[in-house]
């Protein structure tokens, strides 16, 4: 075989390994999930609606069978919605068709079986407010949940059960809550989480040794002190890495892209190295930053003993993750981007692997419950060194 044939047949495989979008499907925002909820919420939205369930996706490491997690519901905690999770069967087949089918739902609770809700009101000694974000699933069949209320992380059974609720550093909590956001920022509070801006996204190690949180947007103290607008989401995001008993290992540093943009999830690759999904709030023709990219954390410093990281320019010696650039959803040889692209890109998981070696990965839409705004999954064929 001549160097030509050989380099062009080395070309050609290349290419086939390289991400490719497999396809896509689209669920209504009409449709009703399978809890059995009859009640009707305050906005007058039914109990049932199969909404927001793409802001966080899990692999139950069975056939093609996935976790699905609705955050708070609708009207941004103003309603007094059930929270639960949502098993799915997703099937892609070779001809890139994408198949949905809705398998079962099931209600988040308490030890003591009351159900945890997604309302603000609910804060106080014996609050149960929850608004869940990101979903793994451990190997037993645990479920791993971040959330962005406290910021907190807790873990499931099967059944919907909380069985355990990790402790988390105080410099992510806040000290005074309220059900208004605009109660929640300074003066009221000068450190921790801003609203809306808690554990957006969480991952498990391979190892299963571990697990990380990511914030959706910096801490009150690691905000530019001249900007005053806590609507934006910050220069600088701690992830907090912590093992699967409990003990706080480190707390690492994620530099933004742009501080409009926001962390949605992340996704383990191996020990030390991520996927991030980092992207703007717009949707249609004015989305502009909609980008996984691949982060390591062997070299990122620990910043647990530092109080504040104010923006925009770390302090001398503090080491972010590094950071390259794995996937462009707009990209126009996806052809995802124009007037239907979603704005809300939120979750990330990997399927069983493909048959040419590379893995599945899905991507979710969070439609925020809207009746008129459906749910987009997407399926790419990615390759991993």
């Amino acid at each position: 075989m001549s160097l030509f044939l050989i380099l062009a047949t080395l070309w050609s495989a290349n290419q086939q390994l390289e991400i490719q979008l497999l396809g896509k499907t689209v669920i209504p925002g009409t449709a009703s999930d399978l809890s059995g909820m009859k009640n009707i919420l305050e906005d007058k939205s039914p109990d049932n609606r199969l909404g927001g369930f793409g802001s966080a996706i899990a692999y139950t490491g069975q056939g093609n069978k996935y976790l699905l997690l609705p955050d708070r519901g609708p009207g941004d905690g103003a309603n007094s919605y059930s929270c639960r999770f949502h098993l799915a069967e997703i099937n892609v087949s070779t001809s890139g068709k994408l198949d949905f089918k809705l398998l079962k739902t099931t209600l988040l609770k308490t030890p003591e079986g009351s159900t945890l809700t997604g309302s603000s009101k609910g804060f106080g000694p014996s609050g149960n407010r929850f608004d869940p974000e990101g979903i793994r699933v451990l190997k037993n069949g645990s479920i791993l949940i971040s959330d962005e209320y406290g910021p907190s992380v807790w873990l499931f059974d099967s059944s919907g059960k909380l069985k355990h609720k990790f402790l988390i550093p105080e410099k992510f909590l806040i000290q005074n809550k309220s059900d208004h956001a605009e109660k929640e920022f300074p003066p009221s509070n000068k450190k921790g989480r801003v609203t809306n801006k808690g554990f957006e996204g969480i991952a498990i190690s391979p190892d299963q040794k571990k697990w990380l949180a990511a914030l959706q947007g910096s801490l009150i103290q690691d905000r530019n002190p001249s900007n005053s607008d806590l609507k934006t989401n910050g220069d600088n995001l701690r992830f907090l890495e912590t093992s699967i008993e409990g003990k706080h290992l480190r707390e690492i540093v994620y530099k933004m892209e742009s501080a409009k943009n926001g962390v949605n999830e992340i996704l383990a690759i191996g020990e030390e190295d991520y996927l991030v999904l980092e992207r703007d709030g717009d949707a249609g023709e004015s989305a502009g930053f909609k980008k996984i990219f691949r982060i390591s954390t062997k070299n990122a410093t620990d910043v647990s003993k530092i109080i504040s990281l104010p923006a925009p320019m770390l302090p001398v010696g503090i080491v972010p993750v590094t950071k390259t650039l794995f996937l462009d959803l707009l990209n126009p040889k996806f052809g995802l981007k124009g007037k239907d692209f979603p704005a809300k890109i939120e979750g990330l998981a990997f399927g069983p692997n493909l048959p040419d070696g590379r893995r599945l990965l899905i991507i979710t839409t969070d439609n925020d419950f809207k009746p008129d705004e459906p749910t987009w999954i997407y399926a790419f064929a990615v390759k991993i060194d």
